[in-house]
């Protein structure tokens, strides 16, 4: 099921809101009211997806920086001690990397 965009319920409930009070607004007040409605639904959207947005990014950045982490080790070939790029012999046993 499609996820329905914020801008949208902010321009359908305006176009409700200014067309049923423009219209009649003592027969369509329902309508008048159901378009603010939208348009409220419409900024909690919005305010979430900014709030989502923002918590994404640091997952991202978090996830990134845990990768390049792991991506920096490697392990000895004579003993399996875990090793940095960097060394050039293994502190457990002494072994050329």
């Amino acid at each position: 099921m499609a996820k329905i965009h914020w801008i949208v319920y902010v321009i359908v409930g305006l176009f409700v809101s200014i067309a049923s009070y423009e219209l009649d607004y003592e027969k369509l007040v329902f309508f008048f009211y159901a378009g603010f409605v939208f348009v409220f639904i419409g900024i909690l959207k919005l305010i979430f997806s900014i709030i989502k947005g923002k918590t994404s990014k640091k997952e991202n950045v978090h996830h990134k920086a845990l990768h390049h982490q792991q991506s920096n080790i490697k392990y000895c070939h004579q003993c399996g001690a875990r090793l940095d790029l960097h060394h050039k012999f293994c502190p457990k046993c002494g072994a050329r990397v």
